[in-house]
């Protein structure tokens, strides 16, 4: 089955219980665009989990000890911009996964209890399950990620690859030419990396139309717009509308 998420954007503990009663799969907590602390990160990433929403975050910042602090304090998935080396993704998978995959350092968290949960009592399957759990999903949206995309998708430690094909496309040079050709074909080419390495494959949808069309591609998920945008388009659809029907 296709997964479902958006973008948070606007903040609020009351934005995330609002969002947990729509039927998303998950939300993208954006610490890259957003104006959030790891102290409000992480009210929305408990928030979420009370309500059976998966708590992604979109990362700004790829050093180590952020990166750590994400997944410490209960992120199931770091989306992860502007990569543009294997460098740059391998350095990711040594902080986000446990040996024998990577080197994250351990240390009981929050998200076990602090080592008093059960299921994190045995250190082996301890790390094994974070690693399971915790998805690690480098974003293609510069050329140069694309030109790597399948020894990028092959990197044992990435978990699936995620589209953005707004910066995508300003970085081929052809910037929010979304029926362009050559962002078509790129964008194509990076889901054939992730089906060919059994990696998960997310895409950015600015619109329904596009959503449906990427889901019929074969994507196994759609990140649909951001809660800003969804909500001042329902406000400005319905305020047309009764303008309409009043005058």
């Amino acid at each position: 089955m296709k997964t479902f998420g958006t973008f948070f954007e606007l903040g609020g503990r009351g934005v995330i219980e609002a969002l947990c009663r729509t039927g998303l799969d998950y939300v993208i907590i954006d610490t890259e665009h957003g104006f959030f602390s790891e102290e409000s990160t992480a009210e929305y990433i408990v928030a979420a989990e009370n309500s059976g929403l998966i708590p992604f975050v979109r990362i700004g910042d790829t050093h180590r000890p952020y990166v750590l602090r994400m997944l410490d304090i209960g992120a199931r998935g770091l989306i992860v911009p502007n990569i543009r080396t294997m460098e740059q993704v391998k350095e990711l998978v040594s902080a986000a996964k446990f040996p024998p995959v990577g080197k994250r350092g351990y240390c009981p968290t929050r998200t076990s209890g602090w080592g008093a949960d059960a299921w994190s009592r045995d250190v082996l399957p301890y790390m094994e399950e974070c690693n399971r759990r915790c998805k690690l999903i480098p974003q293609c949206e510069t050329k140069e990620a694309l030109e790597q995309i399948e020894q990028i998708a092959a990197i044992p430690g990435v978990d699936g690859i995620f589209v953005g094909p707004c910066d995508l496309s300003i970085d081929l040079g052809i910037p929010l030419e979304f029926e362009n050709p050559v962002l078509i074909q790129a964008i194509e080419r990076i889901l054939k990396a992730c089906k060919d390495n059994g990696k998960e494959s997310y895409i950015f949808a600015g619109s329904l139309a596009d959503a449906e069309k990427w889901a019929r591609k074969g994507f196994d998920s759609i990140t649909y717009s951001l809660d800003a945008s969804v909500f001042i388009n329902a406000y400005q659809s319905l305020v047309n509308q009764f303008r309409r029907e009043t005058e």
